[in-house]
């Protein structure tokens, strides 16, 4: 049995990890009126600098069905026996459905082929599907069955949340998250949110009056939902100050550091911003 990861490069893996059996597809981004391909053309760094100056918000293009098509076709070809497809959530992007598609494609026009090919929604964003991408691709090193592994990435998005704060709200209303009457409200008394994702949905659980109470409120609405998660990651945007402090204040509180700290893509920081920074941990 040969196994073979495929994902998207929304799951923000960071470039430097090593990885035996998973394929990052990239996504394309339109910015200032240029095409430019995640994870290729640009460094985070340079994209959040770019991001902070567009006069409009960038747009992303799906990865479509032909694309995917090709892929399980070189894999067949290969000699892969199971392809498992993990997808960012398949209520914010039609990545989803393409894949659903090209499997169904692939099927069609291969009658004889034997290769299995599963479509996993992870329901959430970034690292939230990212990092057990990561735990899963040692999982294959280690001899774990194709099943196995589906088990594990379906209990695991069962149970992701991420935590996200920002210190500012103007990409909120640049792509449509909150009005414009909303966000000249909320900067002009200092507010800033602290949202939840989970299961494909958000949520504003707290509005921190002002910058230096929201990496507390973030480490507080963790700790709440999940007073020991075991293990967490920690994600961030261009403030290296923030990153640095939400570390340490995560570390003080759970007495053990993230196991894994990463740079937010462009799926999160077109939305949010490029001064976000957030944790992926497992809700109870």
């Amino acid at each position: 049995m040969s196994i073979k990861i495929i994902t998207d490069s929304a799951c923000d893996i960071p470039m430097s990890a090593e990885l035996n059996n998973v394929e990052i597809m990239n996504f394309h981004i339109n910015i200032n009126g240029r095409d430019c391909e995640e994870r290729k053309d640009y460094t985070m760094e340079e994209f959040y600098a770019e991001l902070d100056s567009c006069e409009k918000i960038p747009t992303t293009a799906h990865i479509t069905m032909i694309d995917f098509y090709e892929k399980y076709c070189d894999l067949a070809s290969a000699g892969i026996t199971d392809v498992i497809h993990v997808t960012i959530n398949k209520t914010a992007s039609a990545t989803h459905d393409a894949a659903v598609m090209a499997r169904q494609m692939f099927y069609d026009e291969n009658p004889n082929s034997h290769m299995n090919i599963t479509v996993v929604d992870s329901r959430c964003y970034s690292v939230g599907y990212g990092y057990p991408v990561m735990c899963a691709d040692k999982m294959i090193d280690d001899g774990a069955a194709a099943s196995e592994i589906i088990e594990y990435l379906e209990n695991r998005f069962e149970k992701t949340e991420i935590l996200l704060g920002t210190y500012s709200l103007k990409f909120m209303k640049k792509s449509g998250r909150i009005s414009a009457a909303a966000a000249f409200a909320g900067e002009l008394m200092g507010l800033r949110p602290v949202i939840l994702m989970k299961h494909g949905k958000t949520e504003v659980l707290l509005k921190a009056r002002g910058d230096k109470l929201l990496i507390p409120g973030l480490v507080a609405k963790m700790r709440e939902r999940n007073s020991n998660p075991q293990e967490y990651v920690v994600g961030y945007t261009a403030d290296i100050d923030a990153r640095d402090e939400l570390v340490a204040a995560c570390t003080e509180a759970m007495g053990y550091p993230p196991v894994l700290v990463c740079h937010l893509g462009s799926a999160v920081s077109i939305n949010a911003g490029p001064h976000s920074i957030g944790m992926m941990y497992l809700g109870k």
